[in-house]
């Protein structure tokens, strides 16, 4: 029979495996951008403008877009389970492009 210092122990390091499996989980779900896709987006103002890039190289935190011909990079934030970038800046109503 084990002491009860024994089952802590035990039960701590099981949350912690079951912590790192959920986090490695989490972290293989992430919907990323591809290299060659285009993406677009709405104007949060204008329903019929649509702003639309295409990723042109990536790395693990940037990507190259191709945007009105010209190549920019972009740091990529994660939010909700995806990919996100800010290709015309950060301002209230900037169009935010998802992967």
């Amino acid at each position: 029979m084990k002491n009860y210092s024994e089952l802590v122990k035990a039960a701590i390091r099981k949350a912690h495996e079951d912590a790192a499996a959920a986090a490695q989980a989490a972290k293989d779900e992430i919907k990323a951008f591809e290299v060659g896709k285009t993406y677009q987006t709405i104007s949060i103002c204008d329903h019929n403008c649509i702003f639309s890039i295409e990723i042109v190289k990536r790395t693990a935190k940037t990507v190259i877009v191709k945007k009105n011909g010209k190549e920019q990079r972009n740091r990529i934030t994660v939010i909700d389970g995806r990919e996100t970038i800010y290709p015309w800046g950060v301002y209230s109503m900037c169009p935010v492009i998802r992967a």
